[in-house]
């Protein structure tokens, strides 16, 4: 008896022993959720998001509540401001839902700037007389560090009554609001100085990888200029349904009306 009170007395003795001893157990402590890593960072209710305009250079800090909830005066203007046709410079008032739209999506990709490439355009410029830019519906944008193929899916999962457009040769993707109207989703495979090159079946192509597939090579995929659908949507240009180039603008060949085969094109 002696000697075994003896032992266990040299054993806590023996400091790696006792810090172990100590120490709790490992697994325990990860079943409990107790152990020391950080707490994943929550977003404040009420955050800011930034919005950077690419054209203007121009820097939105948005959010429609502080942190107290309290509403924030004068955010529709500033927003109007900063959608602003940056051709024309035209201001106009942008849809409530578009920028809430927006909101949000920052939101998901918090620490990811969300970069306008185009939101309202000035009749002079909108080619398109159906084109959503010109009511201020409309805006063409990306997120910084974030795949617009992971950004596409996103707003397709999140918003009802929207139209989605992505462009695989591109650099930014399509969102629109239709309000009370039905949703759509589509897909134009043309690269830069090219026409319209709609895909005959959108959500067929995503969901086997054609979409990703049909990618242009080259200089191709450096991404079109901001607002050439606007042609092809006004029926000024022709459109390939099944993702082949389209004979570019100039060619000389007649020019054929683009129609959707499944949603309404809406940029």
């Amino acid at each position: 008896m002696l000697r075994r009170a003896v032992l266990a007395l040299a054993l806590l003795l023996i400091p790696g022993i006792t810090w172990a001893a100590a120490r709790p157990d490992a697994k325990a402590t990860k079943a409990t959720g107790k152990g020391t890593a950080k707490k994943q960072k929550k977003l404040a209710r009420y955050a800011v998001v930034e919005l950077f305009q690419i054209n203007t250079k121009e820097t939105l800090m948005l959010r429609f509540q502080d942190d107290r909830g309290k509403p924030i005066k004068g955010w529709q203007k500033r927003f109007d401001k900063f959608m602003r046709c940056h051709q024309t410079g035209t201001v106009f008032k942008m849809d409530t839902r578009l920028a809430r739209m927006l909101y949000q999506t920052a939101r998901q990709f918090d620490g990811h700037r969300l970069e306008v490439v185009s939101g309202y355009r000035h009749p002079k410029v909108a080619r398109n007389p159906r084109s959503p830019h010109k009511k201020g519906l409309a805006c063409d944008f990306r997120v910084a560090g974030i795949a617009n193929t992971v950004l596409r899916d996103y707003l397709r999962k999140t918003f009802d009554h929207a139209g989605v457009g992505y462009y695989p040769n591109s650099v930014f993707v399509h969102l629109d609001d239709r309000k009370d109207g039905r949703s759509a989703f589509w897909i134009d495979y043309a690269g830069p100085g090219q026409v319209a090159s709609y895909a005959e079946n959108p959500r067929e192509d995503v969901r086997t990888g054609r979409a990703e597939k049909l990618r242009a090579r080259g200089d191709e995929a450096a991404g079109r200029a901001e607002g050439e659908d606007d042609n092809a949507q006004a029926g000024e240009a022709s459109a390939s349904p099944r993702g082949k180039v389209s004979p570019a603008v100039g060619s000389g060949k007649k020019p054929v009306e683009v129609k959707a085969p499944m949603d309404t094109f809406g940029d």
